[in-house]
């Protein structure tokens, strides 16, 4: 599963026939993957990144857009741009779909979301989509630089995703579900897992919290988990690590904080061995 955080990029290997070794541009992504904005219908705002070519000579890169959502099974789609029901990907222009960068320079990417009116009434909470930026390899077909005629290479396609969400006002529920709560082994370590579904229509970032408790009431300790960034109708998997606590039967309070107000809690029932 990948990391929902500001950075995340996808490498996709493609074998062929070489004798020359991997090629790779030299570019980098400068500045937050997430960039968020609060709108109402009707309105228009403008974003930027900025690539960075960190090669000697000049790099190019092809842009277009997906939707992405991601489960707690693991499972990660870049679907169909506009296809998803929070997508806003149609909102979204791009000044340019393909990019060339000079020797040691940077190019700056702009793009423009135009929030829908009409219905725009119905429009309420957090919507999303990816700007991906796929680097092309000077040995690429679609390479607008020389290569040698007849050369086979071994390609490295690697892909920037940025996520451009679009809060509409401050409207827009919130709400965690939590289902299959259970104890994991790791190597050495016992973790407690329970996976956590944004069933609500703004995102949330949610850090989670189990506290224990023995039959008796006993307080058995308060085991810290991770934060990640939820956005409506998807889903992540939350470990804890249990560290030293007795084999046995236990009660626990799960405490998802997801800042502000927004403070949910589920009882779960442990069997620790």
């Amino acid at each position: 599963m990948f990391d929902h955080k500001d950075l995340f990029a996808i490498a996709l290997i493609l074998l062929g026939v070489s004798s020359a070794g991997l090629l790779h541009a030299g570019i980098i992504f400068e500045g937050s993957m997430t960039q968020e904005k609060t709108a109402q219908p009707g309105e228009r705002y403008r974003g930027t990144f900025v690539l960075r070519n960190t090669e000697s000579s000049p790099a190019e890169a092809k842009l277009f857009q997906t939707d992405y959502t991601f489960s707690a099974d693991g499972n990660n789609e870049f679907g169909e741009r506009g296809k998803s029901q929070r997508s806003n990907a149609n909102w979204v222009s791009l000044s340019r779909e393909l990019v060339s960068i000079p020797a040691n320079g940077i190019e700056r990417i702009d793009y423009e979301v135009t929030v829908p009116t009409g219905q725009g009434a119905g429009f309420s909470g957090t919507y999303w989509s990816l700007i991906m930026v796929e680097l092309i390899d000077k040995a690429s077909r679609e390479s607008a630089q020389e290569r040698p005629e007849g050369a086979a290479q071994i390609n490295q396609i690697t892909r920037y995703g940025v996520q451009v969400v679009t809060h509409i006002g401050r409207a827009g529920s919130v709400g965690l579900s939590f289902a299959n709560p259970q104890i994991i082994k790791k190597e050495e370590n016992r973790l407690f897992a329970i996976d956590v579904e944004n069933s609500g229509q703004r995102w949330l970032i949610p850090s989670l919290s189990l506290e224990l408790y023995s039959q008796e009431g006993s307080a058995m300790g308060k085991f810290q988990g991770p934060a990640t960034r939820l956005y409506p109708g998807t889903s992540a998997r939350f470990e804890m690590d249990l560290g030293q606590v007795p084999n046995g039967k236990y009660l626990g309070l799960v405490v998802a904080d997801g800042t502000g107000d927004n403070l949910f809690g589920a009882n779960v029932e442990l069997d620790i061995e």
